[in-house]
């Protein structure tokens, strides 16, 4: 499966447990991981800032986006184009130290949660907020026990 990670930001996060968060994330699911191609971006505040104006109207920075792929093409024995995962390392940042958490634990929950976006999940009402958490502590658990 071809997880393209591109690093926009000067601090180091560890690209294996990402990839590993996705692959997992993708097996909880039901999802064959040589199926599917994810982009990730580990971008600044500012970036990020930029696109959630863009896209969501929202003047501020957030942690993650997902821009899933709007289409059902199939060509046999290609990875069909899932979506792209933005993250913001210096939002996570402050997550993972108000949270307690490592900068690698913090980049691999958005990592998850912004796969489950990919795969159609939406926590914009209670339920699928409950379910998205649900799923992706889920994910985190069996990934931290094979990292």
């Amino acid at each position: 499966m071809p997880i393209l990670i591109q690093r926009r930001h000067p601090r180091r996060a560890r690209m294996r447990l990402l990839r590993l968060a996705v692959k997992k994330t993708l097996y909880q699911e039901g999802v064959n991981d040589r199926s599917v191609e994810i982009s990730i971006a580990l971008v600044d505040d500012a970036a990020i800032h930029a696109l959630n104006m863009e896209y969501r109207g929202k003047d501020a920075p957030t942690d993650v986006l997902s821009f899933p792929m709007e289409q059902d093409i199939a060509v046999p024995d290609v990875p069909r184009l899932l979506g792209d995962v933005v993250i913001s390392v210096d939002t996570a940042l402050r997550q993972a130290k108000a949270g307690g958490r490592s900068l690698d634990d913090e980049l691999c929950h958005l990592v998850i949660h912004g796969v489950l976006h990919l795969l159609g999940y939406d926590d914009a009402t209670p339920e699928g907020f409950t379910e998205m958490v649900r799923k992706g502590e889920a994910v985190q658990a069996a990934a931290a026990s094979d990292a």
